[in-house]
């Protein structure tokens, strides 16, 4: 899709994982357009606002609606195939005819934002990306801005896709001796882990800064499951090496408070949204996509022990790994103690932007050439 404005970083995911650019915008609270060219010409538009991720559009319709209405057993096959045979968009259908209701639909609009998410973690290397800072291209399309903790999303991509980043084994490897520690700030039901995740997260609060090795050979959890997660905890800069504050440290005002008990993967606040006349539909009507129109029906309200829409999407996936950020393994190197002549220098100021998103970095770290990204202030 054509973009209006100057290009402020380009790319491909082969330097640059998909892990290393959100986990850089949502730490400097970027605002602008990231655009992912498949080598099959699928494009997708990710519009960030101050760091968060809020509207994506896949060119190729992945994770249609009403796949997902099926899958959650709100409606039934022959009640979608009636609704798409009307030609308009599915959510409006729905919702006039009494099938379901405004809050439904919006739940399950953030179950498909997840699944269209955490899919950025999983495209080729050979990807391109393009970042236009500032730029709004998807401000009237669709509904709402979507509510979901970046700090869940980041998790959720890096355990499910991990075998597409170039950065987790050189990371590990890096830290794999040095004694870890759990920054202080973490909020573990921010990046939504599970039990076994959180298993892991005792050990590192009640040992003496294991290592990597050893937190492996306790078989508190099973390796890969510890190997991302270390990895993840690293990259947002959630193990105390000393230096840096962890990625988004303060709570999101878009996330509503939530029980350390939970074991969710994220939460959101949700409301019904109305559709504004004129605006942009979010896709060719008939195929399934969202249409946040108000409407009365059936209310179908879940109960407190049903999942978020991210734990739904989460169960279907296996545990993979993540990315990572030139900067940030600067900064692993420099804290821990080890060589860092072959780590990224770490950027200060008006080469901060240029430092993670572009300029040229020793070829170990593998950063892509590009110009600087201007923060969101």
């Amino acid at each position: 899709m054509p973009a209006d404005g100057s290009v402020t970083a380009e790319g491909d995911l082969e330097r640059t994982p998909f892990a290393h650019l959100f986990v850089y915008a949502v730490d400097h609270r970027l605002t602008g357009a990231l655009i992912l060219l498949e080598p099959t010409g699928a494009e997708h538009t990710l519009r960030i606002v101050r760091g968060s991720p809020v509207k994506i559009r896949p060119s190729d319709g992945y994770a249609p609606l009403g796949e997902i209405l099926l899958e959650e057993g709100v409606i039934s096959a022959e009640i979608l195939r009636d609704a798409l045979a009307t030609r308009g968009l599915l959510g409006d259908v729905l919702l006039l005819s009494g099938c379901l209701d405004a809050p439904t639909i919006d739940w399950l609009a953030q179950v498909q934002f997840v699944r269209r998410m955490v899919r950025l973690f999983d495209l080729p290397p050979e990807t391109k990306y393009r970042y236009f800072d500032g730029l709004d291209v998807l401000a009237d399309w669709g509904g709402d801005p979507a509510k979901v903790d970046p700090l869940a999303l980041v998790w959720a991509g890096l355990r499910d896709h991990g075998e597409r980043s170039t950065r987790l084994e050189r990371t590990l490897e890096r830290i794999g001796s040095v004694p870890l520690r759990l920054h202080p700030a973490i909020e573990p039901v921010r990046f939504g882990f599970g039990e076994s995740e959180l298993a892991v997260l005792d050990v590192l609060q009640s040992s003496a800064t294991p290592s990597l090795a050893a937190l492996v050979r306790s078989g508190v959890a099973p390796e890969p499951t510890v190997r991302k997660l270390i990895y993840a905890l690293a990259i947002t800069r959630y193990l105390d090496f000393g230096k840096g504050n962890p990625v988004s440290a303060e709570p999101s005002s878009s996330v509503p408070p939530a029980s350390a008990a939970s074991l969710s993967l994220g939460r959101m606040q949700l409301r019904a949204t109305v559709h504004r006349v004129g605006a942009a539909a979010p896709d060719p009507a008939g195929d399934g996509e969202r249409a946040p129109v108000l409407g009365r029906g059936r209310r179908r309200d879940r109960s407190p022990s049903e999942p978020s829409p991210v734990s739904v999407v989460a169960r279907a996936s296996p545990l993979s790994g993540g990315s990572l950020s030139a900067a940030v393994a600067a900064e692993l190197a420099s804290a821990a103690g080890i060589d860092g002549g072959r780590a990224a220098r770490e950027p200060s100021g008006a080469d901060r932007g240029r430092e993670a998103w572009g300029s040229p970095a020793p070829t170990d770290e593998g950063a892509p050439g590009g110009s600087p990204a201007t923060e969101d202030p």
